[in-house]
């Protein structure tokens, strides 16, 4: 006695008729016959009463239908055993991420394809772009979520997108722009600006700023913040403005907008990047999602 044979005939059982039941476990209907007598021999009694082309169960058939279905259940919930065993013994996928809401959206995407939960084990470890590129550097984390400018200065990387994203203006509400659906660069040339501590995003402070310069002007910087509660105390002091990306505008109600900035570029996505050519079982498995997201 098999798994299959239970399999085939629980299909039996189901179509009461042979030919449906073969096409239904992909096997020819002779092959699935010579199972079922087989299996009927092994226990020495009928199962089956077969009048033409249909087939109905005797009595001793509908309790070997009943067990064969609990035992094909049970073999279901040993693999998932097992396979939650693996991977709780597995070594953590360990993520670094500079900002909150950038792991935020991560987290949210894998939820949406089942691998937030215990069954995957995760790891995030927060820093600044230095240290989370020394740890990426020197294999302490597996994979980074970055703003999507700060990866030009890696090498021997893949990666993929957490979320596509042109910038966003964060506004104060005691701005005229507070209330516009969307605003230009050329229309905050005159804005004083909040930039992300240059020692802590160099590259994204780069990015935010030669944006700026391609619209025709310098950006006036009056403050920096080194997270955005930071960055959002000091829109609110100078009544400034300050650029982010899509995904922080979910997170962080109150007395801001995020305002999209309609002339400027798709480039400032959050990315998630690892090693090129790593085969680790819960990265690739992470890459698998992130290829169907992206």
């Amino acid at each position: 006695m098999t798994l299959q044979t239970l399999e085939y005939f629980i299909a039996v059982a189901q179509y009461r008729n042979f030919t449906k039941a073969a096409q239904a476990c992909h096997v020819t209907q002779p092959a699935l016959s010579r199972a079922i007598r087989g299996l009927e021999e092994e226990l020495g009694c009928a199962l089956l009463v077969r009048a033409g082309r249909t087939v109905t169960l005797t009595p001793e058939g509908e309790v070997c239908l009943t067990e064969a279905k609990r035992v094909l259940q049970q073999c279901e919930e040993l693999k998932l055993r097992v396979r939650e065993a693996e991977r709780k013994n597995q070594r953590p996928l360990r993520v670094g991420y500079l900002i909150v809401s950038h792991l935020n959206a991560f987290m949210q995407c894998l939820g949406r394809y089942g691998m937030a939960g215990p069954l995957f084990n995760l790891e995030t470890i927060y820093g600044t772009t230095a240290e989370t590129k020394e740890r990426f550097a020197s294999g302490e984390v597996d994979a980074i979520i970055l703003p999507e400018p700060c990866i030009t200065d890696l090498a021997e990387i893949e990666w993929a997108y957490i979320t596509r994203s042109c910038l966003y203006a964060i506004i104060h509400k005691a701005n005229p722009l507070y209330e516009r659906e969307w605003v230009t660069l050329d229309e905050l040339r005159e804005q004083p600006f909040i930039m992300w501590k240059e020692r802590n995003l160099p590259l994204l402070c780069a990015a935010h700023i030669q944006a700026c310069r391609e619209a025709g002007f310098t950006p006036r910087v009056v403050g920096e913040g080194e997270k955005m509660g930071d960055v959002l105390a000091q829109v609110t002091l100078h009544n400034a403005v300050a650029l982010a990306n899509q995904v922080s505008s979910a997170v962080y109600p109150g007395d801001c907008r995020f305002i999209p900035v309609a002339d400027s570029q798709e480039k400032f996505g959050t990315v998630c990047v690892w090693r090129k050519g790593d085969l680790a079982p819960q990265l690739t498995a992470l890459k698998e999602i992130l290829a169907v997201q992206g």
